[in-house]
């Protein structure tokens, strides 16, 4: 519609100006009235044409490419399922539990094979007890007595042969050999080893350091290999 009136207002427009034109009086007698006509319409039909091209320029918008953006590819997270572990295994058949709860074993207990004793080394032993832990404070000069309780774990029986004897240190006027027991102590026996010791007239730390001797002479520890000292250790404050 807007194109429709614009093409008819140039149109009109143009034909004033011819009009006007062809009223005024010939710049010379050269031109004749028809030419000058032709020349008017010639000039008003180029007028309407590039009119029409304008007004189709303006009306028909020339489209602003976009820039589409490419679709972002959203990355799939798998979470994976954790395999059960079958810690438990169920064997047992229906009604299996109930007679597991109410059955009672007669099957009479049955001897060992062989004695406890087997494959053990022949000399070990365990600390299980000591009266006067480590780092216990004494005033100086003050006697005590301090007890081992050691357990034989060897396969070997203990005799009035062994003793405990002293081997670095300080001694803490102790005897420098103990008679470890009086009577056999056969394997998981108990012997308890009483030493009347006593604490220095001097301020300080002080530590001694004991072993098991065999009746053959064979010197042993405590502990898993059979190596570790056996010791007391004090502290003497005034």
């Amino acid at each position: 519609m807007q194109k429709k009136i614009f093409m008819i207002t140039a149109v009109i427009l143009l034909i004033s100006g011819v009009s006007a034109c062809a009223s005024q009086p010939a710049a010379t007698s050269e031109v004749s009235h028809g030419e000058q006509v032709t020349f008017a319409v010639e000039t008003v039909y180029a007028q309407i044409a590039l009119t029409s091209a304008a007004a189709e320029a303006m009306a028909t918008p020339t489209p602003v490419p976009t820039n589409t953006p490419e679709p972002t590819l959203t990355p799939t997270i798998v979470i994976p399922t954790p395999t059960p572990t079958d810690v438990f295994s169920d064997t047992t058949t229906d009604g299996a539990d109930d007679e597991a709860d109410t059955a009672v074993d007669d099957t009479p207990a049955q001897e060992p094979t062989q004695p406890p004793s087997a494959g053990m080394p022949c000399h070990k032993a365990n600390l299980e007890y000591e009266t006067i832990p480590d780092g216990t404070e004494l005033a100086p000069e003050v006697k005590f007595i301090k007890v081992w309780r050691i357990k034989n774990v060897g396969s070997c029986t203990w005799n009035k042969d062994y003793s405990l004897r002293f081997y670095d240190g300080d001694l803490l006027g102790a005897e420098a050999s103990i008679l470890l027991t009086d009577e056999d102590i056969p394997t998981w026996g108990y012997a308890n080893i009483e030493v009347p010791m006593q604490a220095p007239a001097k301020s300080g730390v002080y530590k001694g350091y004991w072993k098991i001797v065999s009746d053959t002479g064979k010197i042993f520890g405590v502990g898993p290999d059979g190596k570790g000292w056996i010791w007391i250790e004090i502290k003497v404050i005034e």
